[in-house]
């Protein structure tokens, strides 16, 4: 089982484990199998639990495999285990807009949009609040994220700049 995240950034999968705390090769006999469930003692050396992996290297603590239930063992379905571990890392590492804010911020726009046909100076005044409102929010949020310990690089990453760029420009504000 593969996931992709919504920005094609991460590439998360379960990853056997066996006893010593180590990742379980590819199961040569099964053609290369890296499926955790391959690894269950026949062929190769019986997995002693799972864990999620990423491809941007990220991995999880490991959890112990539930043999006679592959999908607990996985948790896609129940949001837990490995799979709810993925989600967690991509959404701490992209900081992921929840749907309510998106389809808030669309339907704003949508709405400034609409009203620049009927009302255009009406829209403005609109759009130059939406502006005005914009850097203070920005300087809260960065603020609230640096008390929560969120690295520049972090910051710099969610605000679309460098690491560089957005130190200098919040760090003696917060």
């Amino acid at each position: 089982m593969v996931w992709v995240d919504e920005t094609g950034r991460h590439e998360g999968s379960v990853v056997a484990v066996l006893g010593d705390g180590s990742e379980a090769l590819p199961v040569e006999a099964l053609g290369g199998s890296t499926a955790w469930w391959d690894s269950d003692g026949t062929v190769s050396e019986r997995v002693a639990a799972v864990k999620s992996a990423c491809g941007c290297g990220w991995r999880a603590e490991a959890t112990p495999v539930v043999w006679s239930d592959v999908t607990a063992t996985e948790g896609e379905e129940a949001r837990t285990g490995p799979f709810a571990d993925w989600e967690y890392h991509v959404t701490t590492t992209e900081g992921l807009i929840p749907r309510d804010v998106e389809q808030l911020l669309t339907s704003l726009q949508d709405r400034i949009t609409e009203l620049a046909k009927t009302s255009p100076v009406t829209a403005l005044r609109a759009a130059a609040r939406l502006q005005d409102t914009a850097p203070t929010l920005a300087l809260a949020t960065v603020r609230t994220a640096r008390q929560a310990m969120v690295s520049w690089e972090a910051i710099g990453t969610a605000l679309g700049c460098t690491r560089q760029s957005a130190h200098e420009r919040y760090a003696r504000h917060v």
